[in-house]
Formats: C-alpha cells, sequence, structure tokens
C-alpha cells in the first residue's frame, strides 16, 4: 500500500506583516548581555573630564557617553575600525540600542577615538577602576604584573636598522671623502705649496659635516663659474651633484640614527614603533605593552619601546599614577623584574615586593646547595668583612668600586674580595677556574644581596608561595583573553600615544568581559 503523504505545515511568514505598536530594541535584548554590562559601567562612570573638553557652540554633538559606550562595547565584541563600528551602528540591534538609535559615522569614531578619548583615557581607566572597587571586585592590594608584545600598525618590511644605518652613513662619509679629493685633484693644488702636509680641506683630512660639504660646493659653484675650459665646468658640475646626492643621504642616515635613538631599529610607517623579536621568533614593528592586574581585572597598563620587562618597571609604575586610584600594596613579577634598581624603587616607595631573581629557580636545586665552591655558599664574617672558602682561608677586601648599567645609567656599588695566596691551596683546580689562573676572586654586590635576601623571605613565607602560585594565573589569563578571546594582537593605530589609546580602551574592554562572566557565573 502506498503511504500517504500529509501536506507540510509551517509558521506564518510575511516580511510586510504591520504591528500594532513598534518593538522596542530593550525587549529584544536579554538581560546579562554584554551590551548591558557596558551600559552599567559606563552609565555609572563619572565622564566630567571627557565632557569638559566640548567647549560649545555651533552645532550640536553626539555625546561623548554614547560614543564611549559603543567604542568599549566594539571592543569588546572584536570589532576594531570605525568603519566596521559605524556598519554595525546600521545593523546590530545591539549597538543600536547602545546609541539610542544614533548613528554617527567612521570619520566621527575615529575623531574621538584619536582625539577627546586620547586627551583624558587615564581619567576614564581610573574612573573604572574605582566602579570596581566600590563594587568589591578589587581592592587595589595586590599588582600581578608582566609584558606582552603586540604588532603595530605598519609593515614588517619598512623597519630601519640602526645597524645598517652607522654603516651606510659609513659608507657615504668614504664617498664624500673621495669625493673632496677629487674636487683637490680639480683644483689643481701643488704638493710644493703645503709640503708634504695634505691640504687642510682634502678628503682624508677632512671631518665630513653638512659645513664641510656646503664648503666644497660653493668651491665648485666658483669653479664653474670661474673656469675657462669646458671640461673643467662638466667636471665641477659632475662632482657638485654627485656630493648634493651624497649629502642628501648623509641627512638621511643622521635623521634615521637620531630616531631610532637606543632602540635597534624603528619601523618608516610608524616610527614610534621598535623592532621587535615576536614569540614566532618573527622581526615585527611592535611595542611591549607592560600590565599589571589583581583578580584577572587589569588595574594598569602603559606603552614601552623597550623589549625588557626589566628595564621598563620603573616607567611602568610612573605612567599608571595617572591611572590608579591608589598605589598598589605589593608587587608580584617573574624574575626578569628582580634587579637592583628595581627592587631599591620599591623599598624607596614602600611597595612591598614578591618578585623573583635571575638565580632564584636555580638556588633551590639541590647542586647548587651542595656546591661549596659557589659564592654564596661562602660564610661571611661581618666583624672582619671578609669571607670564608671551601679551604678556611679568609677572602680580604681588595677594592670598592661603581659599576653603571649601560641600559638604564643605574650606578651599583661592588665589592671585590680576594685571598693573597690560592697556588699552593689542594682545592685550587676545584675553586679557581679562571682562564688566567691566579687567586681566587669574587665579586659582592651587598646592597642586592640584602635585597635578594628580603626577597628570599617573602617568597618562601605562606603569603608569597599563595602569590607566586596567582601570578601566572592572573596576568598571563589577561594577556590570553586579549590577544586569543578578543583576537588583538595588532594595533590600529599609529603613533605611541594613540597606541596607548587604544590598548587603554582594550584592557577597559577586557575588564567588562570580566564582569559579565562573573555575572554569568552568580546567575546560574
Amino acid at each position: 500500500m502506498a503511504k500517504i503523504r500529509t501536506k507540510a505545515l509551517f509558521k506564518h511568514y510575511d516580511q510586510n506583516q504591520p504591528t500594532l505598536l513598534p518593538p522596542s530594541l530593550d525587549e529584544l535584548i536579554a538581560p546579562g548581555q554584554l551590551v548591558r554590562v557596558v551600559d552599567e559601567v559606563v552609565g555609572k562612570m563619572d565622564i566630567s573630564s571627557l565632557v569638559n573638553l566640548y567647549s560649545g557652540g555651533g552645532t550640536t554633538s553626539y555625546h561623548p557617553r554614547m560614543l564611549l559606550k559603543v567604542l568599549l562595547y566594539a571592543y569588546s565584541t572584536k570589532i576594531y575600525t570605525g568603519r566596521k563600528i559605524a556598519q554595525a551602528l546600521c545593523q546590530d540591534i545591539h549597538f543600536m540600542w547602545l546609541a539610542g538609535m544614533s548613528r554617527p559615522n567612521f570619520r566621527t569614531i575615529n575623531s574621538f577615538r584619536s582625539s577627546k578619548a586620547k586627551e583624558v583615557i587615564e581619567e576614564l581607566f581610573k574612573e573604572m577602576l574605582l566602579f570596581l572597587m566600590e563594587h568589591q571586585y578589587i581592592k587595589m592590594e595586590n599588582y600581578f604584573n608582566d609584558g606582552s608584545t603586540f604588532a603595530a600598525d605598519a609593515n614588517k618590511h619598512k623597519i630601519v636598522w640602526k645597524k645598517n644605518a652607522e654603516r651606510f652613513k659609513q659608507a657615504t662619509e668614504s664617498n664624500c671623502i673621495e669625493l673632496f679629493d677629487k674636487i683637490d685633484q680639480l683644483n689643481q693644488i701643488e704638493d710644493k705649496q703645503y709640503g708634504n702636509k695634505e691640504h687642510e680641506e682634502s678628503g682624508k683630512a677632512a671631518t665630513i659635516t653638512p659645513e664641510a660639504i656646503e664648503k666644497q660646493v660653493e668651491t665648485l659653484n666658483q669653479k664653474i663659474k670661474t673656469a675657462t675650459d669646458k671640461q673643467t665646468q662638466r667636471q665641477a658640475k659632475t662632482l657638485k651633484k654627485e656630493l648634493e646626492k651624497e649629502a642628501l643621504k648623509l641627512t638621511k642616515y643622521d635623521r634615521q640614527i637620531e630616531t631610532v635613538g637606543s632602540r635597534s631599529g624603528y619601523s618608516k610607517i610608524d616610527e614610534d614603533a621598535t623592532g621587535m623579536r615576536m614569540k614566532n621568533d618573527e622581526l615585527l614593528p611592535a611595542y611591549n605593552i607592560m600590565a599589571g592586574c589583581e583578580e584577572q581585572f587589569i588595574t594598569g597598563i602603559s606603552v614601552h619601546q623597550n623589549t625588557n620587562d626589566g628595564t621598563c618597571l620603573i616607567p611602568h609604575l610612573k605612567s599608571i599614577e595617572p591611572q590608579q586610584p591608589q598605589q598598589p600594596k605589593n608587587i608580584i613579577a617573574d624574575s626578569i623584574f628582580g634587579t637592583e634598581q628595581n627592587y631599591q624603587y620599591l623599598e624607596d616607595n614602600e611597595i612591598g615586593n614578591y618578585m623573583k631573581f635571575p638565580q632564584y629557580h636555580n638556588e633551590q636545586t639541590q647542586k647548587h646547595k651542595e656546591n661549596i665552591f659557589h659564592k654564596d655558599n661562602f660564610p661571611y664574617n661581618a666583624d672582619t668583612d671578609s669571607y670564608t672558602c671551601p679551604n678556611n682561608q679568609q677572602l680580604t677586601l681588595q677594592r670598592e668600586y661603581q659599576q653603571e648599567n649601560e641600559r638604564t645609567g643605574f650606578k651599583s656599588t661592588l665589592k671585590e674580595y680576594a685571598y693573597s695566596d690560592c697556588n699552593q691551596c689542594p682545592l685550587y683546580a676545584q675553586c679557581c677556574k679562571s682562564e688566567t689562573g691566579g687567586n681566587r676572586t669574587i665579586t659582592i654586590n651587598l646592597n642586592l644581596e640584602q635585597h635578594k635576601q628580603k626577597a628570599r623571605k617573602n617568597l618562601k613565607s605562606k603569603e608569597g608561595e599563595e602569590l607566586r602560585k596567582k601570578r601566572s594565573i592572573e596576568i598571563e589569563s589577561c594577556f590570553g583573553d586579549i590577544k586569543h578571546n578578543m583576537g588583538f594582537r595588532r594595533f590600529h593605530l599609529r603613533g605611541k600615544d594613540k597606541v596607548k589609546t587604544e590598548i587603554t580602551i582594550v584592557a577597559m574592554a577586557h575588564n567588562i568581559r570580566k564582569l559579565q562572566i562573573i555575572g554569568q557565573k552568580a546567575a546560574a
């Protein structure tokens, strides 16, 4: 028997069906949505500093609170360009509701982000931290700190390297010296007139400066005017053209060396960006972003052009002062931050530190503890200011001197201790391993050793162990959320100031996302 097929039934579908009352956008957005968190947080923030930037007069402006809400929600949902944000304001009901159906174009959005928001971004970030403190999400007690590199908005093939600029400048100077020699030959300076010495402006004796090049150009101009034969004029014109070409190169290389400063290289497209090696071993124009957090809320963020995190800690802490309602009580960071300068800064500013130092993990090994020939295991006698070696001999103070850090300019005081005669010691081969031989010498930075001793005590305390466990979870989770969940690995603005604005907006967006997660867990 054939199977009887019943007629399919569908729900009513009519795109032009009228409604008695127009639907409200608020009814279409469920409670607990991210857009509602943005609306609540920004709605309770004091943005008077932002409002005061508007002078008034002329036509009306879009409300800055609305623009800030839109910008933060866009970054929270991985929309980073002005054009895409403007498009979302016309298509996405969440954006429409948040903006109250306002539709600023991409130029207005970009202008707000790069000008008005840039001027007060730190105050806005501070207002968000105040909101988090008032609602007891953070206490501003423990500051888990680390750094991470983010690519700049620049072509990776347009990096100017300092070594190349210096090499090219040297080659250009050599070319100028050769041209100076040819000019001397053209002037037909006789050896009799200057003896065996070279002419004071000859290539070998001249210093290549813009003034020296200009003087040689003037000489050629005079030669072109006064020369009686065409061959001399042609030679003078050719030399002048070549010299002016080299002068332009020299000016370019001088500017490149001045722009790069102490960095290894910079981008031609974004000169504030530094050539950095990323985690995938690729060389890119990038910025080093230093951040700190508490309970996985970012509580401080700054932008740096130096790849070494340890040298960026003090500039970072100074940079975030306008962002924070209060100074954190403790800094928790990895071993790269454990330098004498950083320890001293925290002590001077009465900030507790739970920072490891580079040899901290090595000190915990049994091999290090049993190595009686390591200077760390030499007993110190404060009364005689001496150290005792494994053969029970005294290493006495030989000299005290200062050493300056090339990167930071910080000066350390070092003490050198040595024994007068190690040659007859039965342990000489094991203790004295210097290639040049001689007596056993140890160098001690007493100030650093005292800081390290305090660090050991703090790190091994019960509180220190708990904070150490949380450090990798805390700050790494923040960077992980930004790079992987938010998909933000590359800046969309150029210049250090604008980059700082953008990464601060990203940090605020991350905090809002964290608030939503906490709200969802509480509601579950």
